[in-house]
């Protein structure tokens, strides 16, 4: 995969950038894409309502009339949620948990998915570096970044804080996040990514699988076929006898 290449200053460079196909060329998995940010949102839920159940209501301790005789309908306490002023019933409370989790294998696949979505769009461009100067201002890094400053845009470094960080702190429409920050919701979230050379050590070592692993998984199968093909066997020979 290959992708337009930028100077520190902004200038669109004649040689282009190429993306390793393991983290940038996957097959795109939507089912776990949705999942992955499913739970990712449910995450960042809080609990904040709370409403009073019966028990939580002050008053209902005497018994409003007595249970036979009246002609009415029974009635343990004024504080039913049957009653004006009583508890709510099957209400929300501020305990609700409303975490969901994805294996690490979920997610790490979740994320190149996204990163393959994001390269086959062309939304994904590189740069050589971002350089500020000694004074961090604004409309600086907002002359390096072109015309990307005015969409949604995603910068990528290495680590979390930095000066570009202190310089797009005021501006709403950039995103910085370090490589090991990354989610898939911010990366569908952002119309454009820009991803600076340094972070692709650190992408490549989260996000590539191995050679180690691979072989590992292909011997993993292949001893699960002839354990399976042996049961069958067996299951033969006893039926033949």
């Amino acid at each position: 995969m290959v992708v337009p290449y930028f100077e520190k200053n902004g200038k669109l460079k004649t040689e282009k950038f190429d993306l390793k196909d393991e983290v940038f060329g996957v097959e795109v998995n939507r089912h776990l894409i949705s999942m992955s940010v499913d739970s990712y949102l449910a995450n960042q839920r809080q609990s904040n309502a709370n409403v009073k159940t019966r028990s939580d209501v002050s008053g209902g301790g005497r018994k409003p009339w007595k249970q036979k005789g009246t002609g009415r309908a029974r009635a343990s306490s004024n504080r039913s949620p049957l009653w004006r002023g009583g508890g709510v019933s099957f209400g929300p409370k501020n305990t609700d948990n409303y975490s969901k989790t994805i294996s690490k294998k979920m997610t790490q696949n979740a994320i190149r998915s996204a990163f393959s979505l994001k390269a086959k769009d062309e939304s994904i461009v590189v740069y050589e570096d971002i350089e500020l100067g000694e004074k961090i201002k604004t409309q600086k890094l907002l002359k390096i970044l072109n015309e990307f400053s005015k969409e949604k845009v995603l910068i990528i470094q290495p680590e979390g804080e930095s000066n570009i960080f202190l310089a797009a702190r005021n501006v709403k429409n950039i995103i910085i996040k370090g490589v090991n920050e990354l989610n898939t919701y911010t990366i569908l979230n952002a119309k454009k990514i820009i991803i600076l050379e340094k972070s692709f050590e650190k992408i490549y070592e989260y996000w590539v699988v191995s050679k180690k692993e691979k072989t590992l998984k292909i011997k993993a199968k292949k001893t699960t076929v002839k354990k399976a093909v042996k049961k069958v066997t067996k299951l033969e020979k006893k039926v033949t006898k």
